[in-house]
C-alpha cells in the first residue's frame, strides 16, 4: 500500500539519501535500506497487534471500560477542537 503513495516515496527521496555512500551503487543502497524499513515496520507493527491481543482480553472483563473509552476518546476530541479553535485567533493578519 506504502510503495503507491506519493508521500512515501518524497520521503525516502529526502531521508534515506543522507545515509548512502557514493562509492556503492545507488540502487543497491536503496534497496538494502528500503528492505530494512520494511523489516522494522514489520517487526513493530507485529509487536503492536501481539500487545493489543494480549491486553483486549483483560480490558474487556473490566467493567465500563467500553465507557470509560468513549468518554476518554471524546474528551480529547473536544479538547483538540478546542486546541483548533484558539490557535487560529492566535494568528495575526499583518
Amino acid at each position: 500500500m506504502a510503495l503507491l503513495n506519493p508521500k512515501t516515496t518524497l520521503f525516502f527521496a529526502a531521508f534515506l539519501p543522507q545515509f548512502m555512500r557514493a562509492d556503492v551503487a545507488p540502487i543497491v543502497q536503496s534497496m538494502l535500506l528500503g528492505a530494512l524499513f520494511v523489516a522494522i515496520a514489520a517487526v513493530t507493527d507485529c509487536a503492536y497487534a501481539l500487545a493489543a491481543g494480549y491486553i483486549a482480553p483483560r480490558l474487556n472483563r473490566i467493567p465500563n471500560v467500553r465507557h470509560l473509552g468513549r468518554w476518554f476518546t471524546a474528551m480529547i476530541f473536544i479538547g483538540l477542537g478546542i486546541l483548533a479553535a484558539l490557535s487560529s485567533q492566535r494568528i495575526s493578519k499583518s
